[in-house]
């Protein structure tokens, strides 16, 4: 008897050795990872002196084995603003740190941020990166660096005043779907607007009034600041979203510059007797188009919509546009595949589909469209060739670079593949000098200045851009 109970508690200690040895296998392969509790952490705490915040999160393992992360690091390392704290120790290198399988651990992570400190971004940014079985795996920091409006995820209206810099992180949108609308957002005169990777301005079923003047324009631009290893932080396409009109009610942009965004000015689907007004702006820089419209009513006076990765303009499926001295030309430094100007008045759906969306009225009068292109006009109708009925579209007295045969009676009085020679399109300079083809052909016009406020000479000049 005494023999089977020595036997019975060494078949149990054998079965708890074993299943002990099993649970804390360390796991090798590169199938194994951890887990985050996070993929970001924001600190959106503004402090008005120096200040110092405390965020944690949690590091898990969900695997049956034990995991050793090789290494967790601060990507700065000691140049950071953060500061981490792992398993009760804080530095910027961690080394073999095991967890136990099913178990956690806590790090947590301190910044410290004069916010005055005009050194610094506006955003200030880090990583933590665990390197695990050839796994890596980020989390990413945040936290404010300057002074300044924060919105972050919000409902905004109201006055954004000029006396510190707005930082869009994420979505600042003026009204939203099952949220609010027909509210209004009133942009001062010489305020800067930041908009973080991704950040846009969104404006649903309200509306937005930007009020710059020509001494203290209105700038939309990215929130990194400082240049880039090798290249200006203005060269940079699609460092932030950009400015976005969903249904939007009456809303005006003067005297604005817009900057380094996907899109500068998406304009979508617009309801009966709401526009968009633009009048002396300047769009450049942007990943995709400079500015996009589909379905909706704008109208532009005096504006520059300049170089761009892609499109200088894409105008598509109807509504109602007008555009007035307006320069669309694309000289971006690299290459395009794309025209600087594309209209469109269909579109194709996923089974191939035409889809006709005619323009109630379309019309370019005193206009340039030019670039560095071979064609950098593509203007795509299916008005007549659908319907039999002259489509809604006029090029009037327009400067337009083609290597296409135009007939169409959409163009009257227009001038093909003439010289521009701007000032200095590199510098997004887009002034005519005395040598440019475009001088005086224009078309009688009640616009009576430039986008510089220059009081126009008659016979105007095409563009936006009147040579003095």
């Amino acid at each position: 008897m005494k023999l089977k109970q020595i036997l019975s508690l060494f078949t149990v200690l054998f079965f708890v050795f074993t299943y002990s040895c099993k649970k804390n296998k360390i796991l090798t392969s590169s199938v194994y990872n951890i887990s985050t509790s996070t993929d970001n952490l924001l600190f959106d705490t503004i402090f008005t002196t120096i200040g110092s915040t405390t965020k944690r999160f949690k590091c898990y393992n969900k695997n049956s084995g034990t995991i050793n992360i090789s290494t967790i690091s601060l990507l700065n390392g000691e140049n950071s603003q953060f500061r981490i704290n792992v398993d009760g120790e804080s530095g910027v290198l961690f080394n073999d740190i095991a967890i136990l399988p099913g178990d956690s651990l806590f790090i947590f992570v301190e910044v410290t941020i004069d916010p005055n400190g005009s050194q610094l971004p506006l955003i200030v940014e880090d990583e933590i990166v665990f390197e695990t079985n050839g796994n890596s795996k980020k989390i990413i920091l945040n936290a404010w660096g300057q002074d300044a409006y924060f919105h972050v995820n919000e409902i905004v209206q109201g006055i954004w005043r000029n006396d510190k810099p707005h930082v869009i992180y994420g979505l600042a949108a003026v009204g939203y779907p099952s949220l609010d609308s027909n509210l209004t957002l009133t942009i001062e005169e010489g305020t800067k607007v930041h908009g973080h990777s991704n950040g846009v301005l969104y404006v649903y079923k309200s509306s937005l009034i930007v009020n710059g003047n020509l001494n203290n324009p209105v700038i939309f631009q990215q929130d990194r600041m400082e240049d880039y290893l090798l290249y200006p932080a203005d060269s940079i396409a699609g460092q932030w979203r950009g400015i976005y009109f969903s249904s939007a009610l009456n809303s005006n942009i003067s005297h604005a510059e817009i900057k380094n965004a996907i899109i500068g000015i998406q304009v979508d689907t617009f309801t009966i007797n709401n526009t968009i007004s633009l009048n002396k702006v300047k769009v450049n820089n942007s990943l995709y188009s400079n500015i996009l419209t589909q379905g909706s009513n704008v109208n532009a006076t005096n504006c520059l919509f300049g170089n761009s990765d892609n499109y200088s303009a894409i105008i598509s499926i109807g509504g109602k546009v007008n555009f007035d001295h307006c320069t669309f030309s694309n000289y971006f430094n690299g290459f395009r595949s794309t025209p600087s100007f594309l209209f469109k008045d269909y579109y194709k759906t996923i089974n191939e589909q035409l889809i006709y969306r005619p323009f109630d009225v379309a019309n370019f009068t005193n206009c340039i469209f030019d670039g560095n292109a071979s064609t950098d006009f593509n203007c795509d109708t299916l008005g007549y060739d659908l319907t039999g009925i002259k489509t809604n579209v006029l090029f009037d007295y327009c400067s337009i670079k083609t290597e296409d045969t135009v007939t169409s009676s959409i163009f009257s009085n227009c001038f093909f593949n003439l010289k521009t020679h701007f000032n200095n399109t590199n510098n997004w300079n887009f002034e005519l000098t005395g040598a440019s083809e475009v001088i005086d052909l224009g078309k009688s016009s009640l616009i009576s200045d430039d986008i510089l406020d220059r009081l126009r000479s008659i016979p105007n000049d095409l563009g936006c851009y009147e040579y003095m």
